[in-house]
C-alpha cells in the first residue's frame, strides 16, 4: 500500500517573479499535509559572478550574489512559508543551466517530490516544467496560479494499470490525512474500427462502458478499501485527446487537484510521465496536477542508504 510516507524530501523551484508566492503557500500547505521532513527552495541562475565593471567599481562594498538572492527569498519564504514542526528547511542558490542544475539537486538532495510552478499570465520565463518532469524520478505537482491552498476534492484518473493503483493509493492517504473528498474517473473510449462491427457509435459505446466497468470491479478488488469513501465515475472519450477529457472532468467537478500515475514499465522507462499527462500540461492552468512516480524504483543503495 503506498502512502504519503514516500514523500520526505520536497524542493520547491523559485524564479523570483509573483509566481513564487502561490509555490510558496501550496509548499507550506503540502509540507504540512504530506508531513515532509525536509523542505528545499531552489533558485537557479545563470552566473553567480558580478559584471567585471561593478566588480571593479563597487567589488569590495557587494555581498556575494548567492548571498543577496538566498536573503532575497528568505524574505518571502518567511512571509508565506508556514514551516511545520520538525520539518527541516533549506534556501539554496545555484549557477547554471535551469533544467540541469534542478536534476541534478533533485537527485543529490534525494527529492521525493518536487513543486513547479506553471505560469499563464504573469511575466518571467518560468521554467522548464515538462523536461523537469521527464527527467527527474521525483513524483511532481505543478503549481497554477490560482488560489488553491486545500484539499478538499481530489480527482485519481485511473486506467487500470499498476501505476493508477500507486496514485489511487496515495489519494486514500491524502484523504485521510486531510479529509478531503476522494473522486476517481476513467475515460473510456470507441475504437476507430466500430463500425466494422456492424453496430452504431452509440451500441459500441455501451459495449466499451461494460468492458471497463468489469475492468474497474478487477481494478479495486486488488485493494483494501475497507473504511474508504470514495465516488468513482466513467466519462466517454468525445474530445481529441484523453486528457481534455480529464481535464474537463476535473473542471466540472470543482476539484482541487488531479492525480495521475507516471508511464514506465521498467525503472528506466519511470522517468517518462506520459502522452496524457504531457498533454494534460498543456490544457490546465488552473488545477493543481500531481504527477505521482515510483522514485524508489530507481533509488541506488547509496542513495537510499542516505536515507537511513
Amino acid at each position: 500500500m503506498q502512502d504519503l510516507s514516500k514523500f520526505q524530501r520536497m524542493m520547491v523551484t523559485l524564479d523570483l517573479t509573483e509566481m513564487d508566492v502561490y509555490l510558496i503557500k501550496y509548499a507550506s500547505m503540502i509540507a504540512k499535509a504530506f508531513e515532509i521532513d525536509a523542505v528545499y527552495f531552489l533558485h537557479v541562475t545563470t552566473s553567480l559572478e558580478l559584471p567585471e565593471e561593478i566588480q571593479e567599481k563597487y567589488g569590495n562594498m557587494m555581498a556575494p550574489v548567492d548571498e543577496t538572492l538566498e536573503r532575497e527569498m528568505q524574505v518571502v519564504i518567511d512571509e508565506y512559508f508556514e514551516k511545520p514542526e520538525n520539518c527541516d528547511m533549506q534556501i539554496k542558490v545555484q549557477a547554471g543551466a535551469v533544467t540541469d542544475e534542478i536534476l541534478k539537486f533533485a537527485k543529490v538532495k534525494v527529492v521525493d517530490l518536487i513543486l513547479l510552478g506553471r505560469k499563464e499570465e504573469l511575466s518571467g520565463s518560468g521554467l522548464h516544467s515538462k523536461k523537469i518532469a521527464k527527467g527527474s524520478a521525483s513524483s511532481v505537482i505543478f503549481v497554477p496560479e490560482e488560489e488553491k491552498y486545500e484539499l478538499k476534492k481530489i480527482l485519481v484518473s485511473i486506467d487500470y494499470s499498476e501505476h493508477s493503483k500507486m496514485a489511487f493509493e496515495i489519494a486514500i492517504d491524502i484523504q485521510k490525512k486531510t479529509g478531503a473528498k476522494l473522486l476517481s474517473n476513467n475515460v473510456y473510449r470507441v475504437p476507430v474500427g466500430f463500425a466494422k462491427s456492424g453496430k452504431s457509435y452509440e451500441e459500441f459505446a455501451e459495449i466499451m462502458l461494460e468492458n471497463t466497468k468489469e475492468q474497474c470491479d478487477k481494478f479495486f478488488s486488488q485493494m483494501n478499501l475497507e473504511g474508504v469513501d470514495y465516488d468513482h465515475t466513467y466519462a466517454l472519450d468525445d474530445d481529441p485527446h484523453p486528457a481534455d477529457k480529464i481535464y474537463r472532468t476535473g473542471a466540472e467537478l470543482d476539484v482541487d487537484m488531479i492525480i495521475l500515475g507516471s508511464k514506465g514499465r521498467s525503472s528506466a522507462a519511470a522517468f517518462l510521465i506520459g502522452s496524457v499527462a504531457e498533454k494534460l500540461l498543456m490544457e490546465d492552468n488552473d488545477i493543481p496536477m500531481f504527477l505521482v512516480k515510483k522514485g524508489n524504483e530507481n533509488m541506488s543503495f547509496l542513495e537510499a542508504l542516505f536515507r537511513l
